[in-house]
């Protein structure tokens, strides 16, 4: 399992009408920060392990199922910490960096809030 906490939450990054979450380490510039949730990984070696078999995610209580995980996830988040989670259906062209989770409902997440990536 990989697991993190989220540090900081940017002004612009969470919206009601957009059903995605940006995500960063703490290496994100000042630009990124603004629109990510920056999450800091309890144990660094744990952002190497493969992310191809994962099935779901929680975020503190809320626990979603990966429908879909992008080319770019494994090497973005074992350099910088990235993903977008998409919280809608898995369009005919996916996001290379996305992952796409059910239920279609962005979490409640706050900074201590803990990433469960499993």
């Amino acid at each position: 399992m990989l697991e993190a906490k989220v540090v900081e939450i940017g002004p612009e990054a969470i919206s009601k009408d957009d059903p995605l979450m940006i995500l960063f380490d703490e290496t994100a510039s000042v630009q990124l920060r603004r629109v990510s949730v920056v999450q800091h990984f309890i144990d660094l070696s744990s952002k190497k392990r493969n992310l191809k078999n994962l099935k779901k995610i929680s975020i503190d209580n809320q626990v979603y199922e990966i429908k879909h995980i992008g080319e770019l996830v494994q090497s973005n988040m074992e350099m910088i910490g990235h993903a977008t989670l998409f919280f809608e259906p898995v369009p005919e062209e996916p996001q290379h960096s996305g992952i796409y989770l059910e239920p279609y409902k962005l979490p409640d997440v706050s900074v201590g809030s803990v990433i469960k990536y499993y």
